[in-house]
């Protein structure tokens, strides 16, 4: 190999090093595997909203609010509202770190 190559060579797996530096470290979802719903409603300006306890308190202690993504739509408002009037439990994945406000994307009836 000839100089330029070596060059060329070193300057591309410097570059590709810089990148998995640069690149920050990705936040999972947070999988609940059993909240009790404490209340149920709609934001005109976010849309809908549920206010969940965690029943293992290992994510949360307490009561925190979410919102509901728009993928949902009426049909996990439906499923929320559902599992509330029935009083049975749910299982949700939060987008994220599950902080108060942040978007619900996957919601179940537990059984």
């Amino acid at each position: 190999m000839n100089r330029k190559n070596i060059y060329t060579l070193f300057f591309c797996l410097l570059i590709l090093g810089s990148l998995g530096v640069l690149s920050g470290p990705a936040i999972a979802d947070v999988d609940v595997l059993s909240c009790s719903i404490t209340r149920v409603g709609t934001d005109p300006r976010f849309g809908s909203f549920v206010q969940l306890d965690d029943q293992s308190d290992v994510n949360w202690i307490g009561s925190r609010a979410f919102y509901l993504s728009s993928d949902l739509g009426n049909q996990g408002l439906a499923v929320l509202l559902t599992a509330y009037s029935l009083g049975e439990t749910v299982l949700v994945r939060i987008a994220g770190d599950a902080s108060p406000g942040s978007l619900i994307t996957i919601i179940y009836i537990n059984k």
